[in-house]
């Protein structure tokens, strides 16, 4: 009898763990916003790849392609996207970018990593940010949404 309760007792433990470890799922909300300035002869296609658990917002990753026939309109948004991206990495953490010069684009792609970004410090420098966060200062998915909709874009579910 007591080794039979020794065995209910253990296996009842080793199914409360395993229930208590349970990962959720995380899945991937796509973004797209697609700008056009005919008069200052450039467009953007943005394309921002939210991957969160349905939530809160672990990361986002977002490719930016900007095209004009322009070398100094491309050498603007070159040297504005890496100072920009280089800026808050150093301030915040979390983001790693990559921009590449192609015929008439550039496209830059950019990973951030909202679980190694300083949130607290963000919000501290920019307060309008705890407007789509939640109380641990994590980005919500509706918040981030509410944020690239409020540009133009549009998001699927």
């Amino acid at each position: 009898m007591k080794h039979t309760l020794k065995f209910l007792m253990v296996i009842t433990f080793i199914v409360i763990l395993s229930g208590c470890t349970t990962k959720v799922e995380e899945r991937v909300v796509k973004c797209t916003l697609n700008q056009s300035y005919e008069d200052q002869n450039y467009e953007i296609e943005s394309v921002y790849n939210i991957y969160t658990d349905g939530k809160v917002v672990n990361k986002v990753e977002t490719t930016e392609i900007v095209t004009s026939n322009s070398d100094e309109i491309l050498d603007y948004f070159e040297n504005y996207t890496n100072t920009l991206y280089t800026n808050m990495n150093n301030e915040y953490g979390g983001y790693d970018f990559d921009i590449l010069k192609e015929d008439d684009k550039i496209i830059s792609d950019t990973k951030i990593d909202y679980t190694k970004l300083n949130r607290q410090k963000l919000v501290k420098d920019q307060p309008v940010m705890k407007n789509f966060m939640n109380d641990e200062y994590m980005l919500t998915l509706e918040g981030i949404k509410s944020m690239y909709e409020q540009m133009g874009a549009t998001c699927e579910d």
